[in-house]
């Protein structure tokens, strides 16, 4: 369907019908094991980015602290499918209160940061988007 001539109903159908979240399964080598990843809206991404943003006045200026860390271990746990993280043989056998806390001891920071973006890739980040010309 050429997309520049689609009609107001058909968008709208469109948005009405396609809630479709993309997903990807990775493996991961030194476990062993497959990581199946979704997408995530971005009202989800930006609840995450807010928890991982630390604020504190000082000296009347507002300065943020942005922990990365943090925020890669909440992308994965919110967007894994499978493995449960937060079953909860993991959380006892690592003394875990979360899957987040499970996520950081389990995998190393290039493992975290990997995943990471690709959770950031099937929400729709780094996507180039088609320009309409205007005809």
């Amino acid at each position: 369907m050429d997309f520049e001539k689609m009609t107001e109903e058909e968008i709208l159908q469109k948005l009405l019908d396609d809630d479709t979240i993309p997903e990807k399964t990775v493996f991961l080598k030194r476990i062993g094991i497959p990581v199946t990843l979704r997408g995530l809206t971005g009202k989800q991404v930006y609840h995450i980015r807010e928890q991982c943003t630390e604020r504190k006045e000082k000296r009347g200026r507002v300065i943020e602290n942005f922990d990365e860390e943090q925020f890669n271990t909440a992308l994965i746990a919110a967007a894994t499918v499978k493995p449960n993280w937060g079953d909860p043989k993991l959380l006892a056998k690592y003394k875990a209160s979360g899957p987040e806390e499970v996520i950081k001891r389990r995998l190393l920071a290039g493992e975290l940061s990997a995943l990471g973006d690709i959770v950031l890739d099937l929400s729709g980040f780094n996507t180039d988007l088609e320009d309409v010309k205007n005809s």
